[in-house]
């Protein structure tokens, strides 16, 4: 009887060992993982410092030479709100504000919005400001703006991920393959799916033009 208690209670400690490293092993895995993810993103931003190209300089009153921005190839910035909204942009060059290391002027631009339960959004621009902390971005120069089978053309586009509002400005060309549409600006609140076309002057109207 008393071999018997003495292998239930060897039995017991063996089977809480096994758990115990097994527990031990998650865990430390778990761990690793959050690290790695962490040290991708250090290893990202060591690439782009290492990439830079080169650094447009100043001299002050005494002299001394001051950095005042640096140029960056290949960049790439993802976001996600709390929602699972997505947003990815990325530029073929870059050149940062010496003032607000946040801010950064991007060169040959690709975007995409993915917004939960829509197809995607693909904006590409010539050039644009994009700030890293507010993810606000303002799309400059050969604007183009794809959805589904919706294309709109501007020379600018305010966008504000984080309010989900997009303003479309300068030169505004919307077409749908049948309807084309000349305007001031588009407003589109994503958030609340509204879509405002208005003129800048009020005498002045949207010229749509469609095609059967």
């Amino acid at each position: 009887m008393q071999k018997k208690h003495i292998f239930i209670y060897s039995f017991l400690i063996l089977s809480l060992i096994v758990l115990t490293a097994f527990f031990l092993y998650n865990y430390q895995s778990k761990t690793k993982i959050k690290v790695k993810v962490y040290e991708k993103e250090e290893a990202k931003e060591l690439t782009l410092k290492k990439a830079d190209k080169s650094s447009d300089v100043k001299v002050d009153g005494s002299n001394n030479i001051v950095s005042e921005s640096t140029l960056i190839e290949n960049i790439e910035y993802n976001a996600i709100d709390a929602t699972g909204n997505k947003f990815e942009i990325k530029a073929a060059e870059g050149k940062t504000d010496a003032r607000n290391y946040n801010k950064l002027s991007l060169i040959g631009v690709n975007a995409k919005i993915q917004l939960l339960n829509a197809e995607i959004i693909t904006i590409t621009s010539d050039f644009a400001d994009y700030n890293k902390s507010t993810v606000e971005t303002i799309f400059k120069k050969n604007v183009k703006i794809n959805y589904i089978n919706h294309k709109v053309e501007s020379e600018k586009l305010h966008l504000s991920f984080e309010d989900k509002l997009a303003n479309i400005t300068e030169e505004v060309i919307y077409n749908s393959g049948t309807t084309k549409m000349f305007t001031d600006n588009i407003k589109i609140d994503f958030g609340r799916k509204n879509t405002k076309i208005f003129m800048n002057k009020n005498n002045e109207k949207v010229f749509v033009k469609s095609t059967y």
